[in-house]
């Protein structure tokens, strides 16, 4: 969990889906626990009463501008919000704007500490499409074994699901 200011933004990123009028059509959880309940509202109104945000782009008619310019454009705006720099990017997508905001972590404040040697091994594996099953069967240890590596390589990389794991390995140079 990331705290800024007096709000805690899950490791599950606050997300938006705004309707070719700009209402919002769905958010996700941890959108209405940072910005309260929104569907129906104008995302603009709900996204600019953020407490505390400096710099938001979020205006009247914002959204459908976005879908006019074309499913090739993403609006990325860096913001302020508790001290903290956070993203908000909003991208268009068949007649909706999704927009989803996100901490900005430097690489080396998210990876706390580098994976070990068998974390990588067993990355790899996931990376192939291994099962925890076989994974274990692989490197001849215990099934229970590879679920608590993949619990702490998780951890360490600040992701929920092993498909981002997997992700976010080959984004830091772990995996080619």
């Amino acid at each position: 969990m990331l705290k800024s200011g007096s709000y805690v933004v899950d490791d599950e990123r606050p997300v938006l889906v705004a309707g070719g009028d700009g209402c919002i059509i769905s958010q996700n959880k941890s959108a209405r626990r940072l910005l309260g309940p929104g569907t129906g509202k104008y995302c603009w109104n709900v996204v600019r009463e953020l407490d505390g945000a400096k710099r938001l782009p979020c205006r009247q008619g914002c959204v459908m501008e976005l879908i006019a310019s074309g499913m090739d454009t993403s609006q990325d705006t860096e913001f302020k919000l508790g001290g903290e720099t956070h993203k908000l990017s909003c991208t268009p997508v068949n007649g909706t704007v999704v927009s989803m905001l996100s901490p900005m972590r430097k690489p080396a404040d998210k990876l706390m500490e580098p994976l070990s040697p068998r974390e990588q091994e067993i990355l790899l594996l996931l990376a192939d499409g291994e099962t925890t099953s076989t994974a274990a069967e692989n490197l001849g240890v215990c099934e229970s074994t590879i679920r608590t590596h993949v619990e702490r390589m998780r951890s360490k990389l600040c992701v929920t699901t092993r498909a981002a794991l997997v992700a976010e390995g080959f984004r830091l140079g772990y995996l080619e």
